[in-house]
C-alpha cells in the first residue's frame, strides 16, 4: 500500500495517541527510557567496539588545556543539538520519499517532530518513517566512528548514543503500530495541529 492523500472508502478512526499535553504518555516514556537508555548505550558501544577494535588514543600533550576544555564543552553541547536535528531530518527524509511532499518540522516543548500533514501512511511505510533515525544515522555515523580521528570519532559515538536514547518515542509508536491488526492507515488526528496527535484508521467492519 502507498501513502495517500485521502483514506480509502470505508475506513474510519480506530484510535489516537495524543502527544501535546499528554502527561501520562510523558511519564510512560520517562519510565521506559531507563531500560531503553541502558540498552541503547550498551548496543551502540558494542557496535563501536566492533568497528573500532583498536579503541581511541588522544594525545593532548601539545594542546593548551583551555583549548581542550573549550573543545570538550562545545562538543558536549553541540553534539546533542546536531543529533536531534539529524534525527528529525531522517524522519523527514523518509516521509518526503514516501509522499513526494516536503514534511513539516516543529518543536512542542518536550519533543520535536517531523510530520506529513494531510497524508495517510500504511503500516510498513509508518514503520519505515519511525525507524529511520535508528537505521540511517548509524549507517552514516559508524564509518566515522571507525575511521575518523579519535576526537571526532568519540563525539560521533556520543551522538549515536543520544540518537538511540532519543528514539524511545519512536520505539513506543512502533509498538502501537504493531498492536493494530488488519489493514490500517496512520495520519494526523482531525482537528489537531501537526505534531500534536497521531491517529490510525481501520475498515469500519473492524
Amino acid at each position: 500500500m502507498r501513502a495517500r492523500r485521502s483514506l480509502p472508502e470505508g475506513f474510519v478512526l480506530g484510535g489516537t495517541v495524543r502527544l501535546q499535553g499528554n502527561r501520562g504518555l510523558r511519564r510512560t516514556l520517562s519510565l521506559l527510557s531507563v531500560p531503553w537508555g541502558i540498552a541503547s548505550i550498551f548496543g551502540v558501544a558494542l557496535l563501536a567496539a566492533l568497528v573500532r577494535p583498536q579503541g581511541w588514543t588522544l594525545d593532548m600533550r601539545d594542546v593548551p588545556a583551555a583549548v581542550v576544555l573549550v573543545a570538550f564543552a562545545g562538543g558536549l553541547i553541540l553534539t546533542p543539538v546536531l543529533t536531534l536535528v539529524a534525527h528529525e531530518a531522517a524522519h523527514g527524509a523518509v516521509l518526503w520519499a514516501l509522499t513526494g511532499a516536503r514534511p513539516m518540522f516543529g518543536f512542542k516543548g518536550w519533543y520535536a517532530y517531523a510530520d506529513a500533514p494531510g497524508w495517510y501512511l500504511p503500516r510498513w511505510s509508518m514503520v519505515a518513517a519511525l525507524a529511520a533515525p535508528l537505521v540511517v544515522l548509524p549507517v552514516l555515523g559508524l564509518p566515522l566512528v571507525a575511521l575518523g580521528p579519535a576526537g571526532l570519532s568519540m563525539f560521533v559515538l556520543f551522538g549515536l548514543i543520544v540518537n538511540a536514547v532519543a528514539a524511545i518515542a519512536d520505539v513506543y509508536m512502533m509498538g502501537v503500530v504493531a498492536r493494530v491488526r488488519g489493514p490500517v492507515y496512520f495520519g494526523d488526528t482531525p482537528g489537531a495541529r501537526p505534531g500534536e496527535a497521531g491517529s490510525w484508521y481501520v475498515p469500519a467492519r473492524s
